[in-house]
């Protein structure tokens, strides 16, 4: 009997216990949490990985970190789809920067390959191959530094003229390789081995340039931030406020560190330079491309 009432004792506390619990423990349904600055808790979310969510706190499988809480209102719940919005968690933890779109001249260093040709007395050529593609930064009056492994201690000079006894260049471009031939007269011709001065004028001989080519002030875009879709070029720009505008872009000329805009930014455009992938993969992944 002493049992029993011991026992009865036991089931009434921890029905007390269960029922002060429960009443200073409310429940909150899944997929509403509210955080204790009284917002409501979307998800949570890799802040390095912004494609990792859950519905509830954790690490991310990939990186290890803690995953942060996005709340409403700073999560991509814009109807805008060509806008990413990420809270500041996010932007720190993927190390977020931008440059400002401005003019400026896009520089371009081509490595050109060719050989010396009709090397006499008074005249050498230096013939090398120029790509369709690079022809832009190609033009009359442009001087070259040539190199010659068979001349290793002295550097030549060369200069693509309009009127000299040779053509410029082939006019009818290789079709296999969408290449022709640039000729740059020598300046000081010949072109002399060591230890055969004056006896013999070799033709054929390897050589090689480094061409800097620079283009007029332009509008122009850092190419770390150029995202290359199978849609062609884009890059993000900064909205502020978290939120970052996919921008599709018409390039032109592309140089080592910048690539010419002939449309789809303005100057002044603060577009992100890193970051940039991470933000495409949140964006793909919410708008289910």
């Amino acid at each position: 009997m002493k049992t029993k009432f011991i026992l009865l004792l036991l089931v009434v506390a921890g029905g007390a216990g269960a029922f002060w619990y429960f009443k200073t423990h409310p429940v909150t349904p899944a997929g509403a949490t509210t955080a204790q600055s009284g917002r409501k808790i979307l998800y949570y979310q890799s802040a390095m990985h912004p494609w990792i969510k859950s519905d509830k706190p954790g690490k991310c499988p990939i990186c290890g970190m803690d995953l942060v809480p996005v709340y409403e209102g700073d999560a991509s719940t814009t109807s805008d789809t060509n806008l990413v919005v990420l809270n500041a968690d996010n932007v720190t933890a993927i190390n977020v920067k931008t440059e400002a779109v401005s003019r400026r001249p896009v520089v371009r260093t081509l490595h050109v390959i060719g050989s010396i040709q009709k090397n006499s007395a008074t005249a050498a050529w230096f013939v090398f191959t120029v790509y369709e593609r690079d022809l832009p930064w190609i033009h009359i009056g442009q001087t070259l530094d040539i190199s010659l492994p068979s001349v290793p201690d002295r550097v030549y000079h060369a200069q693509i003229k309009l009127h000299s006894t040779e053509a410029f260049a082939d006019r009818n471009l290789d079709e296999m390789s969408d290449s022709t031939k640039i000729r740059a007269e020598i300046t000081e011709a010949p072109v002399e081995i060591p230890g055969f001065e004056g006896h013999a004028y070799f033709n054929g001989m390897h050589a090689e340039s480094h061409i800097r080519a620079a283009t007029t002030d332009v509008l122009a875009v850092p190419r770390s931030a150029i995202i290359s879709r199978g849609s062609g070029p884009m890059v993000y720009v900064d909205k502020r406020g978290g939120g970052y505008e996919a921008r599709p872009l018409k390039l032109g000329r592309t140089g080592d560190n910048y690539a010419e805009v002939l449309g789809g930014l303005d100057e002044g455009d603060k577009v992100v330079t890193n970051g940039g992938l991470l933000i495409d993969a949140e964006a793909q992944l919410t708008s289910g491309r």
